[in-house]
């Protein structure tokens, strides 16, 4: 991981801390090989949309 990513996480990590919220593990995971550029912010969208049971639907808007 590169550092300016390292310090990102680092900081992210930190303010979830500081608010009391717990990210999972597979996200942690996820922030890890997106900030290694293993992973694009879409395939990590869809990762956890899947994990959840989240499925396209019409939009509303």
């Amino acid at each position: 991981m590169i550092r300016s990513a390292q310090q990102n996480l680092k900081y992210t990590l930190s303010t979830q801390a500081i608010e009391r919220i717990t990210p999972s593990k597979d996200a942690l995971r996820l922030c890890e090989k997106l900030s290694d550029g293993k992973l694009s912010a879409n395939a990590a969208v869809d990762a956890i949309k899947q994990k959840c049971g989240v499925t396209r639907g019409n939009s509303r808007a």
